[in-house]
């Protein structure tokens, strides 16, 4: 099949106008029309990644974290980028990025994250456009308490350490998601919503003094433990609209390693 059907596809999930600014969600390298039988999903388009998609005779890689983010004046071996575009095009394998504008979109990865852990009577936290898109989710859940929300979040993300702030709830009936990196936007909403628990990623010292003194009970579960659910996803949604595309699922690994 063509690459133009496939980002028409995913286009049509989540279109590119509703990314952030700073995003570069798209086709970053490849020819619409080339012929597409074997797609590598995977969270991060790294070396590793790219190296396996050449293994599996993959034609595209789609990647959630788009390999390119800001302007770049030159593609000379030795940055990661350089690399990754220089082995890409020796290869002939298209590169496509499909980030914010998913997180943000109706049905896209921060509706799946809440889904997959068990939030009911999603609402959007910050609204954009029309109102039927935004960043951060946040719904109802249990109500469970404190520990049972942690244990909840290692089991259904498959992550093995969180990182928690604030005094931990008797009882938890609502909560937030905002996947990949906390973003202080949506503080004041939060505490417009107490009694809220939040479940985000990437959180920085100064953001989580500010949160637990706000009283936003807070687990950090890390970018990659937030989002690598993108990979199953995204392949399973291909699979069913594509069933001849043949669909390489790489999760990859988290960049930081724990001891």
């Amino acid at each position: 099949m063509k690459l133009e059907n496939i980002i028409t596809y995913l286009e049509d999930l989540a279109p590119i106008p509703i990314q952030e600014r700073y995003d570069n969600s798209g086709l970053i390298l490849g020819n619409k029309d080339s012929d597409i039988s074997k797609v590598l999903v995977c969270l991060d388009a790294d070396e590793k990644a790219l190296d396996h998609a050449i293994e599996q005779h993959c034609q595209l890689v789609l990647s959630h974290h788009p390999v390119i983010f800001g302007g770049i004046k030159s593609f000379a071996g030795g940055s990661p980028e350089g690399d990754i575009v220089i082995k890409a095009i020796k290869n002939d394998i298209a590169l496509y990025g499909c980030h914010t504008n998913f997180d943000s979109a109706s049905g896209g990865l921060t509706d799946l994250l809440c889904d997959r852990l068990g939030i009911k009577n999603v609402k959007i936290l910050l609204k954009a456009g029309d109102g039927s898109f935004g960043a951060g989710r946040y719904g109802d859940i249990g109500p469970i308490s404190g520990e049972e929300l942690i244990s909840t979040v290692k089991s259904r993300l498959s992550v093995e350490m969180l990182r928690v702030v604030g005094d931990m709830p008797e009882t938890i009936s609502r909560m937030a998601v905002y996947n990949g990196s906390y973003d202080s936007d949506i503080l004041e909403m939060l505490v417009s919503l107490k009694p809220i628990a939040l479940v985000t990623g990437d959180l920085k010292h100064h953001a989580a003094l500010e949160l637990k003194h706000r009283g936003i009970f807070t687990i950090d579960a890390g970018h990659y433990g937030t989002e690598k659910l993108f990979v199953e996803e995204v392949s399973g949604l291909l699979e069913v609209r594509f069933p001849e595309l043949s669909v390489i699922r790489y999760e990859g690994k988290d960049v930081f390693t724990y001891y």
